[in-house]
C-alpha cells in the first residue's frame, strides 16, 4: 500500500476513533433539542441491529476543501427497513478562518420496518471515481464502505 493511501486510511480511522471517545455514542444528542443520532458507529462497525424507531448513525471524516466527498450510493437501502432521516455535515469553529480544515458528515437513519438491509456510503476523492479510466493510484483514493442493517 502507497504511503499516502496508509496515511489517509489511518488518518480516516483515527478521526473516527475520536469521534467515539468524544462520547458521541453515549449522548447521541447535539445538544437540547437536538437531532436523536442514535447509536453512532465506529470505525471498524460495518454492522448494526435495531428495534423500529431506533436511529443510528454513520460518522465519517470530510473535508471537501481537499475533495473528500462522501455520499450515500447504489444500492440504496431499503426505505421500508431503514430510511435516511438527515444527513449534516458538522464543521469546527476554526474550518471558518482556516483553508483545509475538515469536518465530520453524519448520516442518520431510523429504523422503519423488520428486514435487513445495505448502507453503501462512497468517498469519491476528488472525483477520481468519474474519471473513464482512473490510474491504479487514484482508484486507491476511492474510499466504498458498506453497513449491514437489521431491524427486528
Amino acid at each position: 500500500m502507497p504511503v499516502r493511501t496508509a496515511v489517509r486510511t489511518a488518518a480516516l480511522t483515527a478521526v473516527l476513533a475520536a469521534i467515539m471517545a468524544a462520547g458521541l455514542t453515549a449522548c447521541g444528542q447535539d445538544g437540547p433539542g437536538g437531532p436523536d443520532r442514535g447509536r453512532v458507529l465506529g470505525a471498524e462497525e460495518r454492522s448494526v441491529t435495531l428495534a423500529v424507531g431506533e436511529r443510528f448513525t454513520i460518522a465519517v471524516r470530510d473535508n471537501t476543501s481537499v475533495g473528500d466527498r462522501w455520499s450515500v450510493v447504489d444500492p440504496k437501502p431499503d426505505a421500508a427497513v431503514a430510511a435516511l432521516a438527515e444527513e449534516k455535515l458538522d464543521l469546527p469553529e476554526k474550518s471558518k478562518t482556516a483553508d483545509g480544515v475538515g469536518g465530520t458528515r453524519f448520516y442518520t437513519f431510523e429504523a422503519k420496518g423488520s428486514g435487513t438491509t445495505a448502507v453503501t456510503l462512497l468517498n469519491c476523492f476528488r472525483g477520481y471515481c468519474n474519471l473513464p479510466a482512473p490510474s491504479d493510484e487514484n482508484r486507491k483514493m476511492i474510499v466504498r464502505t458498506t453497513y449491514t442493517v437489521t431491524v427486528r
